[in-house]
């Protein structure tokens, strides 16, 4: 979705740069908060609610609870948190240069002996699909977004109770997000989790 503040020209060329990083707007620094009609009407009402908050802009979401994390689940948890900080570069794959948000996710889970194909693009075809939906998700589940007919163009980490995991430049690195309170580009881009824990 093109935010309406937007000029026809500047989202041609936002649309070229997705296509050629594979980052999404969130994650390249467009606000969130442009999409948050089209939010509000794709949260599934089987696995979230809205309710209201103080400001019109900040609408307070309940994702289900998750269940604890395994023990695998756990440990990969504990090594991305130990990567909040490292700065965001497109292209990135280690601490040292900085992360985007596929070599972040490969290089957390290579940490444990699992091999993630490089682009999110290629990560959503990981493991084991399991629905997009956030009843379903486990800490340590991968999580894909894309807007409606264009391919993946982020990847994050399931932390759980609603919170992700991941490199963006909206965070300016590694970072959380907690979906409950923020977060709008995910929660209305949420298409596809994988498992492979």
């Amino acid at each position: 979705m093109i935010p309406p503040t937007r000029s026809r020209a500047g989202a041609i060329a936002a649309g070229t740069l997705l296509s050629l990083t594979g980052c999404s707007p969130a994650t390249l620094g467009v606000s969130p908060e442009s999409v948050l009609a089209t939010v509000i009407a794709n949260i599934p009402s089987s696995t979230t609610t809205t309710t209201t908050t103080r400001g019109p802009s900040s609408p307070r979401r309940r994702i289900p609870e998750s269940p604890p994390p395994s023990a695998a689940a756990s440990r990969v948890l504990r090594t991305a948190e130990s990567y909040v900080g490292v700065k965001y570069v497109w292209g990135g794959n280690t601490p040292k240069e900085g992360f985007d948000c596929s070599g972040f996710t490969k290089y957390v889970f290579a940490k444990y002996g699992i091999t993630l194909p490089r682009t999110s693009r290629e990560q959503v075809r990981a493991g084991r699909a399991i629905a997009a939906d956030f009843g379903s998700l486990r800490p340590g589940d991968l999580m894909m977004f894309a807007e409606p007919g264009e391919a993946i163009s982020h990847v994050a980490i399931y932390a759980g109770d609603g919170r992700i995991i991941h490199a963006s430049s909206s965070n300016g690195g590694v970072g959380y997000t907690d979906l409950n309170t923020g977060g709008e580009w995910f929660v209305a881009y949420f298409v596809a989790a994988r498992r492979v824990l």
